[in-house]
């Protein structure tokens, strides 16, 4: 991918690919967790703290759910969306370069 602080393109650190696939997970429990709660309200010593755990574990979710690539090099954060999906450019010509052949 290309990397506008490096500016060529460079290997990229992805974060792990089912993140999102286990925030709709973390979405569907929510969803059982509010069906069953009669069920669980009655049930002090291990269902309300299951309960809890899994309410809380959203947060973490959320935000490694959003995460980008990151470049190997400096650390910026790359978004696959820019040019086009693709994320590669080719380099600019250097000022006081000469220019390319056929051009």
């Amino acid at each position: 991918m290309f990397c506008p602080r490096c500016d060529e393109a460079v290997p990229v650190v992805r974060p792990w690919p089912y993140w999102r696939v286990a925030l709709y997970v973390w979405y569907g429990m929510m969803g059982l967790l509010v069906l069953l709660f009669p069920v669980m309200a009655s049930d002090y010593c291990v269902m309300i703290p299951t309960m809890m755990m899994i309410t809380i574990a959203g947060s973490p979710l959320h935000r490694l759910a959003a995460e980008k690539p990151v470049c190997r090099v400096c650390s910026l954060e790359i978004d696959p969306a820019r040019r086009d999906g693709t994320g590669v450019r080719p380099r600019a010509a250097r000022a006081g370069s000469k220019p390319a052949a056929g051009a």
